[in-house]
């Protein structure tokens, strides 16, 4: 039987749904006060705080769910997430990790783990990164882009034609992927 606590925390998700974020706080919240270790009401709360862009508190709310529970691997991903919108890119390749680590089957993370290493200045790793979230996806245009970014950075050229067409056959209005694409091929002649 379900307790009041996970009553609050589903009406918290439900105005998630809804893009009614400060009720959906508000619910985490209530849910917390009853059950203050509550992984997922922490999480929740986090998700709701990312959405009201409160990035501080919500990496907070985070690192309660995980100190809660350090196989949650939803909260590791949301939690780099959050270190993305907080610049702080290494911490959030590390955080993608350990979430990847647990669940190895999410394609948005493993996208957003390469891009993250792409701005470190890693395109070799960031490329492993793509490759892993389109072995998951093969029909995410974004992923491919970013991957003829990488084998671009990393002067394989014709490599980086061949995803950026992948990414044009999925999306043909996908502006920036056509720039990229007409780049790579300036670069082979």
């Amino acid at each position: 039987m379900e307790d009041r606590a996970q009553q609050l925390y589903k009406e918290g998700s439900d105005f998630f749904k809804k893009g009614h974020y400060p009720e959906a706080l508000a619910s985490c919240n209530k849910a917390l006060a009853i059950r203050p270790d509550y992984a997922e009401a922490w999480n929740g709360r986090g998700v709701a705080l990312a959405e009201l862009k409160q990035y501080a508190e919500a990496l907070a709310s985070y690192d309660k769910a995980l100190a809660i529970r350090t196989d949650y691997a939803n909260a590791w991903i949301n939690r780099g997430w959050i270190l993305v919108e907080l610049g702080r890119h290494e911490e959030a390749v590390d955080s993608y990790d350990k979430g990847l680590a647990i669940n190895p089957d999410d394609a948005s993370a493993w996208f957003i783990r390469g891009a993250e290493l792409g701005i470190l200045g890693q395109p070799a790793e960031a490329l492993a990164s793509f490759d892993k979230a389109i072995a998951i996806n093969p029909e995410d245009a974004y992923t491919w882009n970013f991957r003829g970014v990488a084998l671009h950075e990393l002067g394989r050229y014709a490599e980086a034609v061949g995803s950026y067409d992948k990414a044009i056959a999925i999306n043909p209005d996908y502006a920036e992927v056509k720039l990229n694409r007409r780049l790579a091929v300036k670069k082979q002649t």
